[in-house]
């Protein structure tokens, strides 16, 4: 390592390559790499359906789409059909690359790293299903928009189980007599478990599993309208964000009401005085979820930035689309930001070092608090300025918002690089 390294900085790159070089998260890692494309196509379907052929779409407002768009419903059709495909392959694929990997450490037999594969593929097909049509007479419903960015995090976590288990098993069963006997005897012990395990769980408490995990992400949207509260909401969304559960947590009701009621105060009034300052609109969709949460278009200047990692870049320009429309699946997964514990830290201190700023300059009324709706896939730093109506102070915030991050990101991204490139000669050696 030739360059001059701070001390925290050596120590963060240690503690990285150890961590890399585990069995489980090197195993991850090259699930990333497998599905990226997918989730890269995944991510453009769904940002061309968000910001260009919804109403509440950026570009469709802006641009008129249903001015000179023909087959405007059949194309939504059809990057509604590439996004749930994309996603749900690169959720499936994430369990198959997972469980394979784990086996490969233990056998060359790729018969056993096939059969652990589907086992997993298997297992999250299962529990993916709609309960409610386990109690009519009618064809099981495989519910397939719930394998979404969201869901990416449960593929992994099956191909975790499968895979340790099957390698468990191999570790004992050295010898088969052929090839074929231990991987059928194993995928058919998977799948009879797999079966009761997810029959027992839907039969006796149905329930969605992606109503249920949107719950839980919900839940602390309830109260957000202090400081803290709001860093609470960072924090924990920097932390799904980082585990693999990607996107941004959706809106509770009582988020749309204040939102509401903010809009209502300025339309009503003559002065623009909103009760409700610091939301979840007025702060995080507007000056923290610039280039997608956890403040990702500093990420993806400070990489630009960084010239020395030809491989960060190529990942750079690959997100750019979407990160500038705020949708940063390509550049999590790429780098990859999710599970690294260099890139983890200012994944979550860089929304708060915003957050902070956001709400000295509102509480100060140095800036107006946004009151009109955001439309999906606006450019970050232009959301501030439509969201009151074409100031220009709240977009001086959003730049130096986007200057701090930028900062904060910058020392980890150099360090995150040092530690990939270790990482990779030990690989080689």
């Amino acid at each position: 390592m030739t360059e001059r390294v701070s001390r925290l900085g050596r120590w963060l790159i240690a503690g990285e390559v150890r961590w890399r070089q585990n069995r489980q998260i090197a195993a991850i890692y090259r699930s990333f790499r497998v599905i990226l494309p997918l989730v890269v196509l995944g991510t453009l379907a769904d940002f061309v359906n968000q910001a260009w052929l919804e109403p509440t779409g950026y570009y469709y407002r802006t641009l008129h789409v249903t001015d000179w768009l023909l087959q405007r419903v059949r194309l939504q059709q059809i990057t509604l059909l590439l996004q749930a495909g994309a996603f749900g392959m690169a959720t499936l694929g994430a369990a198959f690359v997972v469980a394979y990997q784990l086996v490969a450490t233990v056998t060359p037999r790729t018969n056993d790293r096939l059969t652990a594969g589907f086992v997993g593929v298997l297992g999250l097909e299962l529990i993916n299903v709609n309960p409610l049509t386990l109690a009519v007479t009618r064809p099981i419903q495989w519910v397939a928009m719930d394998l979404g960015l969201r869901s990416l995090v449960l593929g992994l976590l099956m191909g975790l189980i499968v895979g340790n288990a099957y390698r468990w098993g191999v570790l004992r069963w050295r010898q088969p007599e052929n090839d074929l006997v231990r991987p059928m005897t194993f995928s058919l012990v998977g799948m009879l478990v797999a079966a009761g395990v997810a029959a027992y769980w839907l039969m006796r408490q149905p329930f969605s599993l992606h109503a249920t995990f949107m719950a839980i992400m919900r839940a602390p949207l309830q109260l957000t309208n202090d400081v803290w509260r709001l860093i609470d909401f960072s924090i924990l969304n920097g932390l799904f964000a980082w585990g693999g559960s990607l996107g941004s947590i959706p809106s509770s009701g009582s988020q749309s009401l204040v939102a509401g009621e903010n809009l209502a105060a300025v339309l009503t009034t003559s002065g623009w005085h909103l009760p409700h300052p610091l939301t979840e609109q007025t702060v995080i969709q507007t000056y923290v979820n610039m280039g997608g949460p956890g403040m990702t278009l500093g990420l993806l200047v400070a990489i630009f930035l960084g010239r020395r990692n030809a491989a960060q870049r190529r990942i750079g320009w690959l997100s750019l689309v979407p990160v500038l429309g705020n949708f940063n699946a390509p550049l999590l997964l790429g780098l990859p930001v999710v599970l690294s514990p260099i890139l983890g830290i200012p994944l979550l201190l860089a929304p708060v070092a915003c957050i902070g700023t956001s709400c000295l300059f509102l509480g100060l009324h140095w800036v107006p608090a946004t009151a009109y709706p955001l439309l999906t896939g606006t450019p970050g730093p232009l959301l501030a300025f439509l969201g009151t109506s074409g100031a220009w102070t709240p977009v001086l915030l959003a730049g130096v918002n986007l200057v701090l991050s930028t900062a904060i990101y910058y020392p980890f991204v150099k360090w995150a690089n040092l530690a990939d490139r270790l990482v990779k000669q030990g690989e080689a050696s």
